[in-house]
């Protein structure tokens, strides 16, 4: 390993987060077509298939980017001096030696699984610690708009907890609530404080006149109804679920309309930024909309809320977060590149495969199931944005 990937936490987290985008959505790929078109056989996993899904992307991927983003902006935030070396280099370092023995595990026996996700348990409480240290040495006036990121971070520690401990029981009801920890108290909660930031910043940066008319608090509340909402959906109260879901589709959509300009589309990681606070509003009014039916005993639409919100939203964020940390830090221009436009036209391209996937007019009428399609597509055109930001962060200095 190149030792230049550890002279800054962003590095080494968005460097194993790229590797991670292509493996999790390469090994997804492969068992999707063997699974629908029978081409070749499907391997046996030591877990559930889509549980392992949804773990490799909430667990295994989202974290890198997550992290090395934080890393860089919370002490900045907090008004403290960048993290040294020692402070990030062993979670780091564990986290991807955890995620390793994950992959390891699922080839072999569940207990190496389970050990890998413990591992990955460990290193993120390390990294997490350091943050909320910063926190609590920060004087209350300073700490405004921070601590929401001290509550998700540790959701997402709990999480990892919980799917450890269900992987021992084989226990699928606690490995749905570490999906939902991750998605609803973790992820999207943290992406939506992180925008509810940054959004403004970049906009008034290069749009003439911006004027932010965001809602003061609306991080907070969207933390307060993701809770509710994994608590509901935990004890399958659907019909308690139907506002909330409103609820959030409603907050991220009103963002959405006020944050967006028409001229902020020619920026790239405006773009990407808009695309992902979208995704969100569509993803819980489609969940409104499921759990409605599911109270008159309907259930439609699949997986669609789910991927909206974890490959149309999250992964449309990572890639701005990733590309802007990138290629400040690295003294490049603010913009975005050809590789992060074609990163962002494909993950919007298989998100709405992916949602026609769910739509079994759709998906039945071509004759293909459309899974099979979406993830080599995020693939091939994330893999370009993987390789250039990944040789930047491996071989380049920060100016």
């Amino acid at each position: 390993m190149n030792l230049r990937v550890l002279d800054a936490p962003h590095r080494i987290y968005f460097a194993a987060g790229l590797a991670q985008v292509i493996a999790s959505l390469a090994l997804w790929s492969l068992w999707l077509a063997g699974a629908f078109t029978g081409w070749y056989a499907v391997p046996p996993l030591a877990a559930p298939p889509v549980a392992v899904h949804g773990f490799l992307m909430l667990y295994g991927l989202f974290p890198f980017f997550v992290f090395g983003f934080l890393a860089t902006t919370f002490p900045r935030w907090l008004k403290h001096p960048p993290l040294p070396r020692a402070r990030y280099r062993l979670p780091a370092l564990l986290r991807i030696a955890g995620l390793l023995l994950v992959y390891a595990g699922l080839a072999t026996r569940i207990t190496i699984l389970e050990a890998g996700v413990v591992i990955l348990c460990i290193a993120d409480s390390l990294f997490v610690t350091q943050l909320i240290g910063l926190y609590r040495r920060t004087p209350p006036a300073g700490r405004a708009g921070t601590g929401l990121f001290c509550i998700t971070l540790s959701a997402e520690v709990i999480g990892l907890a919980v799917y450890a401990f269900a992987l021992g029981r084989q226990d699928n009801e606690l490995v749905q609530l570490a999906v939902r920890l991750g998605l609803f108290v973790f992820l999207l909660p943290t992406l939506f404080g992180v925008v509810f930031r940054m959004l403004p910043f970049f906009s008034a940066a290069v749009l003439p006149f911006y004027r932010n008319r965001a809602l003061r608090h609306a991080p907070e509340v969207f933390l307060a109804l993701g809770i509710a909402r994994t608590a509901l959906a935990s004890g399958g109260h659907f019909a308690g679920l139907v506002p909330i879901d409103a609820a959030l589709g409603g907050l991220a959509a009103f963002h959405a309309r006020v944050w967006m300009r028409r001229d902020g589309l020619r920026h790239g990681l405006l773009a990407l930024l808009y695309a992902g606070v979208f995704w969100i509003a569509c993803g819980f009014l489609l969940y409104a909309a499921q759990d409605t039916g599911r109270v008159f005993g309907l259930f439609a639409g699949g997986r669609a809320p789910l991927h909206a919100l974890g490959l149309g939203a999250a992964l449309s964020l990572a890639v701005a977060m990733v590309t802007r940390v990138t290629r400040g830090h690295s003294g490049r221009p603010l913009h975005s590149d050809g590789v992060s436009w074609l990163a962002l036209i494909g993950v919007q391209a298989a998100t709405l495969l992916r949602l026609g996937a769910s739509l079994p007019a759709v998906d039945h009428g071509i004759g293909l199931n459309l899974s099979v399609i979406a993830a080599p597509l995020a693939v091939l055109t994330l893999l370009p944005w993987t390789l250039r930001y990944g040789a930047i962060l491996l071989a380049h200095r920060d100016r």
